[in-house]
């Protein structure tokens, strides 16, 4: 669904008329995941609403797409996967905590949290064999914000001082570190470092 209505609105607005092959396909991939996230936005948080984790959800979520957005990482084969993950991850997970009043304490989010910094700092920005990052000074970029993203949302739990937050957002993070992670990859029988098969731009 996602991919026709991609482009039917390309076709809209005669993209082809005014792009490259090149252009068009890479405008279409963008668009195309644009979409997808938005559809799996509005089910997670409809259901999340019904289910009284609107806010817990949120935050985890929030900390999750904002690494990720730097990051990069795995992605799921088809639609249906997706949305599994996506709900039981981020509905699943704020809904557990809330049910039991679990939270982690201060210390182990510290913890969590070199252990999050280490992985990004070595994996980050993972790609993947849609979308390799080809580019050096690209992957360069990529890794550089997505250790700043990784610090910036880290010292904003801290200023907040909520356990909650505090578990939600680390949770967040780890998630998407494990998306970025090798292992992960090989476990889904993924190929990692796509850009390896291509000649490096700089």
């Amino acid at each position: 669904m996602t991919h026709n209505l991609t482009l039917y609105c390309l076709r809209k607005i005669r993209a082809q008329d005014y792009m490259s092959e090149e252009d068009y396909e890479k405008v279409c991939y963008f668009l195309e995941v644009v979409l997808i996230n938005l559809f799996k936005s509005i089910q997670i948080y409809v259901l999340a609403l019904l289910l009284g984790t609107l806010l817990e959800t949120f935050v985890m979520n929030c900390a999750y797409v904002l690494l990720r957005s730097q990051a990069g990482g795995w992605h799921a084969k088809s639609s249906t996967i997706c949305s599994i993950f996506g709900i039981t991850i981020f509905i699943g997970i704020p809904l557990l905590l809330k049910m039991t009043h679990n939270t982690f304490s201060s210390w182990f989010v510290v913890i969590l949290s070199i252990v999050v910094l280490i992985s990004v700092w070595h994996y980050a920005p993972a790609d993947t064999e849609k979308n390799p990052l080809v580019s050096i000074s690209e992957r360069k970029r990529k890794r550089r914000l997505a250790i700043f993203v990784t610090l910036a949302i880290i010292a904003f739990s801290f200023i907040v001082q909520t356990t909650m937050i505090q578990t939600l957002v680390i949770i967040g993070l780890l998630v998407e570190t494990l998306m970025i992670s090798p292992l992960f990859y090989k476990l889904m029988k993924r190929s990692y470092r796509n850009y390896e098969k291509y000649v490096e731009e700089k």
